[in-house]
């Protein structure tokens, strides 16, 4: 019995905290299983788990050597991925969860692209704004706004949420249209309730930058639903801000007008999120170069 059998089995023992169970998952008996710890724990000299007649559970020691093994059979499974993916068309499922705007303006166009190019790769796609544990929850990839604080994961910046302060031809036609910023106390602002760049904080740093007072602005709809609030705006409802990829169509046929032109809102990087210590399947590196080069010039990723 080789010292990795001795490992994966050590480690199957403390996942499942009994003998009986760790043989039927590795196909041997709970006497070889017994037998394996036994040998394992005199050959190291201290004692890795605490018996009782039902269940087993790893010492402190065990603990500890616990962790180590779990590192070194996983880096041991992805140098043999690495060597049998080597040179293999990628194939395969990917799990990716997107921000709801942002995934259904954007990556139905470019999930057709991609397979074209790929055609044995298909998605499982979770449209949320809710934050999820990518890790926890099996998600290959995620694309998100905003700092990443959850230290198992890197974050790749893919493209840029650019914002443009406007509102419908038919609203400036009944309201009039704002020629300074400090016309905007004047008139009636929808507000995106969950969307740090939406929220009064737009207005607040015209506010901090310009020097006037937004002492009157009405709030004619705030809510958590970015799609409501472009409905709305495009329905003649009020002045808001939206990302370009949601009003750009609607700006160059003359729905939308932009308001402010010369005033600059902070762009937002999006980013494409996965697990640090996570191998890349070929699926997945095709994946990373492809939304990479896609968005920053879609013409090159055909």
């Amino acid at each position: 019995m080789s010292r990795i059998d001795s490992l994966q089995t050590f480690v199957s023992v403390v996942r499942s905290r009994n003998f009986t169970s760790a043989a039927d998952s590795l196909g041997v008996t709970p006497s070889a299983v017994s037998k394996q710890i036994s040998g394992l724990e005199e050959r190291l000299g201290v004692r890795l788990l605490n018996r009782t007649t039902r269940s087993v559970s790893p010492t402190e020691a065990g603990q500890m050597f616990y962790q180590h093994c779990e590192n070194i059979l996983e880096s041991i499974t992805e140098a043999e991925k690495l060597v049998t993916d080597f040179d293999v068309t990628p194939r395969g499922r990917l799990r990716i969860t997107a921000m709801s705007n942002f995934g259904r303006r954007e990556l139905a166009r470019m999930f057709t692209d991609f397979s074209q190019k790929y055609p044995d790769i298909s998605f499982d796609l979770h449209i949320s704004d809710r934050p999820l544990d990518i890790v926890k929850e099996g998600y290959d990839f995620a694309l998100r706004l905003g700092s990443l604080e959850d230290s198992r994961l890197i974050a790749k910046p893919v493209a840029e949420q650019n914002i443009v302060i406007c509102a419908s031809k038919e609203y400036l036609e009944r309201w009039g249209t704002p020629e300074k910023l400090e016309d905007l106390n004047n008139h009636r602002i929808l507000i995106v309730a969950n969307a740090e760049y939406a929220r009064i904080n737009w207005l607040r740093q015209f506010e901090k930058d310009h020097g006037f007072s937004l002492s009157s602005v009405e709030r004619k709809l705030a809510v958590n639903d970015i799609d409501l609030v472009y409905e709305a705006c495009l329905a003649g409802m009020g002045i808001t801000a939206l990302p370009t990829y949601i009003a750009e169509r609607h700006l160059e046929v003359g729905e939308l007008v932009r308001l402010f032109p010369e005033v600059d809102i902070p762009v937002r990087s999006i980013k494409v999120v996965f697990p640090q210590n996570r191998y890349l399947a070929n699926k997945s590196r095709a994946f990373l170069d492809f939304i990479t080069a896609y968005f920053d010039d879609p013409s090159q990723s055909n």
